[in-house]
């Protein structure tokens, strides 16, 4: 069972630490919030793919490869909350870290978890993660809850670098303009990050 810890950690990283929708949400509160009042969105994050993670472990990944249709509707929603995420990322008009009068709030905790639910790179993650690191028979159980304990410990570690980076870029947007630039790029990514979900 030890042998799947490696290559489980792996995957978790790269699926944690690499550009996506959750981590462009981190990096855009980050920079508008500061690091403090995006803890509860990364707490959400975590607890959502935990919840995800056990949910195909006892059999969500099953129905989705029974009924197809359901992980056609997901994607279609989750693309077009990503595509309304975006115009409101890229159209914000607030300034940098930590402004009190943003007319945007961060997200809360409840709001990262669900996130998780449309977001189409987190069912990728979570379904691949349950159908190629657990190992069937006996174990089976055994080999899910590793895998949930692996993303536990990577998770929080992987979305807190994307939350700092985007407070970091936060402090150091002095001038509207600077603002402007960061949030129409941000916009445009995680407009992007949609499309990649399409092909």
């Amino acid at each position: 069972m030890f042998e799947m810890l490696i290559p489980t950690t792996m995957f978790a990283i790269s699926m944690t630490g690499t550009p996506g929708p959750n981590n462009m949400l981190l990096t855009v509160s980050g920079a508008r919030f500061g690091y403090r009042r995006t803890v509860p969105l990364i707490l959400g994050i975590v607890a959502g793919i935990q919840t995800q993670l056990l949910l195909v472990a006892v059999g969500l990944g099953i129905v989705f490869a029974t009924i197809p249709v359901l992980q056609l509707l997901l994607r279609i929603v989750g693309v077009a909350y990503l595509l309304y995420l975006a115009v409101r990322i890229a159209f914000f008009s607030g300034s940098g870290a930590g402004t009190e009068t943003n007319a945007i709030r961060p997200l809360r905790s409840v709001e990262g978890a669900l996130f998780q639910y449309v977001n189409p790179k987190a069912w990728v993650m979570t379904v691949t993660a349950m159908s190629v690191y657990t190992i069937d028979g006996d174990i089976y159980g055994r080999t899910a809850f590793v895998v949930m304990l692996v993303f536990l410990f990577i998770t929080p570690i992987s979305v807190s670098v994307w939350a700092a980076f985007g407070t970091v870029i936060g402090r150091r947007l002095s001038s509207g303009r600077h603002q402007r630039m960061f949030n129409i790029a941000l916009g445009l990514i995680t407009a992007a990050s949609a499309a990649f979900v399409l092909l």
